[in-house]
């Protein structure tokens, strides 16, 4: 394939209120990084209907009460649904902060204020574009938030990689995509902190290249939304990485 349709937005840069390791700089140095095999597209905010698909009336309200963060998790959201429908025909990527799966129906945390992923896939669910969707998450962190919002959505299929070694992260992935293809669409919560000079300390640069081939393999219908990642110096070469690997599959 060509370039990867890419959603971003200058006012990611945004320096809201969170804590100091979920910065700007980590989507500026991605964007940098990546803007030779991306084909950038401005998201637009998402409605308060689109919030409601995953989450109370009283968790939104609480985030509207900081103006500024409310405003840049809208577009991060806005971005992750168009990302999911971009990927009904191409395989696409959701370059948006703040992150989002550790958000839950009524509660949020981990850097996270509304569950991007999750809603992306609701929305799609709800106009009937889709029937049925797997959610994976590579992740260092278990995706908590998703997890509450899907688990009793018998549309829905989340697998979360749990691994501590290189080869066992490889063998859940590929178990967590064995029946991929029975799914309308495929939807993975990308983090980059299981990275060996990240939190995680687990993956390397060319890891990230063969998991974007294994899960754009899975199925024709695939996007990522990022989530955490944290080393900075070498973030932008794990998602070009990442992207080079989708590419390739998608030849």
């Amino acid at each position: 394939m060509g370039k990867i349709p890419t959603l971003y937005s200058e006012e990611f840069l945004t320096d809201y209120r969170t804590v100091d390791c979920e910065n700007p700089d980590r989507v500026s140095e991605i964007y940098f990084r990546i803007k030779d095999i991306a084909d950038v597209i401005e998201p637009e905010l998402c409605g308060t209907s689109d919030l409601l698909l995953c989450h109370s009336e009283s968790l939104i309200k609480s985030v509207e009460r900081d103006g500024e963060v409310f405003d840049v998790a809208r577009k991060a959201v806005g971005g992750a649904i168009k990302t999911a429908e971009i990927s009904l025909q191409q395989p696409s990527f959701a370059l948006i902060r703040p992150p989002g799966h550790h958000a839950g129906y009524n509660f949020n945390g981990g850097f996270c204020f509304f569950n991007n992923i999750a809603i992306a896939i609701k929305k799609l669910l709800s106009q009937g574009l889709i029937n049925k969707a797997l959610i994976v998450d590579i992740d260092l962190h278990y995706g908590n938030g998703t997890e509450d919002i899907v688990k009793d959505d018998n549309n829905i299929a989340f697998r979360n990689i749990d691994a501590y070694s290189r080869p066992e992260f490889f063998e859940q992935l590929e178990e967590a995509l064995k029946d991929a293809s029975s799914f309308d669409i495929v939807g993975c919560s990308a983090g980059f902190d299981l990275y060996i000079r990240d939190w995680g300390g687990l993956l390397f640069t060319e890891d990230y290249r063969k998991i974007g081939s294994l899960l754009a393999s899975s199925n024709p219908h695939f996007f990522s939304v990022l989530e955490g990642g944290y080393y900075i110096p070498d973030l932008g070469a794990n998602v070009h990485a990442y992207l080079k690997g989708i590419q390739e599959a998608c030849l």
